[in-house]
């Protein structure tokens, strides 16, 4: 395969990742709490040496080449987003770092979404998923029966009041959790992970926020700038290709036929 192709189908499959990656950054822009990912990639050394040609001095000037990039990894960016006042009794944000931690069963996930709703058993459950939301022992939060109004401290102690106004005591703390390593949380989508490492609780380290959410983490006009650049960077790939299939093409017609 000639050199120069080999080296832009690379660029042009390369890209292609990066424009998924991009597009989906931007497709969650107005989702709440949303995490963009960033493609890494990998300059790759040139194929003879990488096949076992660094014993002998490469051809031409190929030691000066790469031998194109192929992608590394897909890693997620959990640098806080901006705020959103709500005024909602039951939506939460987290300044700082942490995750609450929901689910059911075997079933449990982390997640910066906030957005929480009473079922009709009297739970406290994430608004989009219905998951039950988990105090700091692991266990789901039942909301008092009369219950007009929910405080939330900055740690996460939850106190329900009555139609008049009246405490009805501080019932539990909703548990704000941190796994052992970012790079363990695997995404499941709208806005829950999920990790096989250990997790531990920093309620007294993090301030809960109440009657906000937490903004998506996409910037719209530098994804949309990237998306650009990309589909540019993209589209001279595969001209790149074409020119280079052509002119061998025209190299093999030009030969004389025997």
């Amino acid at each position: 395969m000639i050199y120069g192709m080999y080296l832009s189908a690379q660029g042009a499959d390369a890209n292609s990742v990066r424009l998924d990656v991009l597009s989906n950054n931007m497709a969650n822009a107005n989702t709440t709490s949303f995490k963009r990912d960033v493609p890494i990639f990998r300059m790759n050394p040139p194929f003879d040496a990488q096949q076992g040609g660094l014993n002998a001095p490469l051809p031409g000037d190929l030691e000066n080449h790469t031998g194109g990039i192929s992608l590394e990894t897909i890693r997620t960016d959990f640098e806080p987003g901006s705020f959103i006042t709500t005024d909602g009794d039951l939506d939460l944000a987290i300044q700082g770092q942490g995750f609450f931690q929901v689910g059911s069963g075997q079933d449990y996930f982390l997640t910066r979404n906030g957005s929480f709703s009473i079922d009709p058993d009297g739970l406290l459950v994430t608004a989009d998923q219905g998951l039950p939301v988990l105090s700091v022992d692991e266990k789901e939060i039942e909301i008092p029966d009369g219950t007009t109004r929910i405080e939330f401290s900055t740690d996460g102690i939850l106190t329900p009041f009555n139609a008049n106004g009246q405490s009805l005591g501080s019932i539990a703390q909703v548990a704000v959790v941190m796994p052992s390593s970012l790079d363990e949380l695997v995404k499941n989508g709208i806005g829950l992970y999920s990790t096989e490492g250990r997790i531990t609780g920093v309620n007294d380290t993090v301030n809960i926020k109440q009657g906000t959410l937490e903004a998506s983490g996409t910037n719209s006009i530098e994804e949309m700038m990237e998306l650009v650049t990309t589909s540019r960077m993209f589209e001279s790939n595969i001209n790149m290709i074409k020119l280079q299939d052509d002119s061998l093409g025209r190299l093999l017609q030009s030969m004389p036929r025997r």
